[in-house]
């Protein structure tokens, strides 16, 4: 027969089934996989219906003026470069500046030896008065023949004669007064001034050197005022011309990132750059206090104009999608996509030629959190900036 079993076993089982019983009820009630913490269904569905609020920062967008612009890189460049040669050869007497000086129109630069030009001047000078002299006798001798041949103490042939010999003298006193005239100009290629005003370069000969005709002695190259050169982008080459007279350039140099202004369009070239699609464009500077020297570098900003009414937003407030550019606008609490066309960026702001008519609210930070029509809590708008109200705004 099977052995029972003892009493105290059976209420060992009991409680057994009692405890089991027990934890499940208490797993079902407080359900601890579930993190909300609820076993009410109907709670986590609306809590999982309910959106979820974004915080975000945003602006207004504005209708105001903003300044048509193009960025090019420019290269400054001396309106006048002269090379100082040499006319004559020589020896290098005097080197009147130092190098890198700045010079005045007029100034002299250099001077060479002019012994022997001067000895021929000289030497011309005394030839020249002594056919003089002898042009004066001819004169006289011309006159005493024509009053004896009236009184026919001579024939008619000697007076002729003696007339030809003062043509003649007169030829010779010419061909004297023009060499002497040669000659100084002449000497005056020994004494080198300065052709424009401007600044000296480094000297290529010192005193006591020997220079050959033709020979490139220093450079002189006018810095005030200047130009700046840089290439337009050819769509842009209709609207300079119409307007050239109020577009204003400035220019921020490499390096030290000094911004220059006041500069005007000067030159526009007659022909694109096929390599580069860009048009050679001169704006000038009068840079009195040399400011841009030449060969420097710099990033060229043109103002073409001030369109006086469009919708202005900050640059962080366009995002750009797989369907081109956007906008978050906060309407009722909630924020909507809106599609829009980005004109230009200018000083951190961004042109919106269509999708904004100017006064909605936009998002600028917290995008990335967003959908169409999720709700926002706008922790704080920031000031729109200012209209531009001049060019070089």
């Amino acid at each position: 027969m099977p052995e029972r079993s003892s009493p105290a076993g059976r209420i060992a089982i009991v409680v057994l089934g009692l405890a089991i019983l027990g934890g499940a009820g208490w797993l079902w009630q407080h359900k601890p996989w579930n993190p909300t913490g609820t076993a009410n269904p109907a709670a986590t569905a609306s809590r999982q219906q309910s959106p979820r609020t974004v915080a975000v920062l945003a602006t207004t967008a504005v209708r105001k003026g903003m300044p048509v612009r193009v960025e090019a890189l420019g290269t400054v460049e001396p309106m006048v470069t002269v090379p100082i040669r040499a006319r004559v050869a020589g020896t290098v007497a005097r080197v009147a500046f130092e190098d890198g000086a700045q010079v005045k129109a007029g100034d002299l630069l250099f001077t060479l030896d002019p012994r022997v030009i001067d000895a021929q001047i000289r030497q011309a000078e005394a030839t020249l008065a002594r056919d003089r002299a002898q042009l004066e006798k001819t004169r006289r001798d011309v006159a005493r023949y024509s009053g004896l041949v009236t009184r026919n103490a001579i024939s008619q042939v000697q007076l002729e004669d003696s007339q030809t010999a003062l043509d003649v003298q007169k030829a010779v006193v010419a061909e004297g007064e023009a060499k002497l005239d040669a000659l100084k100009v002449e000497r005056s290629y020994y004494d080198i001034s300065a052709p424009v005003s401007g600044r000296m370069g480094v000297s290529s000969v010192r005193m006591g050197a020997v220079i050959r005709v033709d020979e490139t002695l220093a450079t002189v190259r006018q810095l005030s005022p200047i130009y700046v050169t840089f290439g337009l982008p050819e769509r842009y080459l209709g609207e300079l011309r119409a307007d050239r007279q109020t577009a204003s350039v400035a220019m921020t140099l490499q390096g030290t990132g000094e911004r220059i202004e006041g500069g005007r369009v000067a030159v526009i070239d007659n022909m694109v750059d096929t390599q580069t699609g860009t048009v050679p464009v001169r704006a000038i500077f009068e840079n009195a206090d040399e400011r841009l020297w030449p060969g420097t570098l710099g990033a060229v900003t043109l103002t073409l104009r001030i369109d006086p009414d469009v919708v202005a937003v900050p640059s962080e407030a366009v995002r750009v999608g797989q369907d081109g550019a956007f906008i978050f606008v906060v309407e009722d609490g909630a924020a909507q996509m809106r599609p829009v066309k980005v004109a230009r960026t200018v000083d951190g702001e961004s042109v919106i030629s269509s999708g904004l008519k100017g006064g909605e609210t936009v998002v600028t930070d917290g995008q990335l959190a967003l959908r169409n029509g999720s709700a926002v809590n706008v922790k704080g708008m920031a000031v729109p900036m200012p209209a531009q109200s001049a060019l070089g705004g």
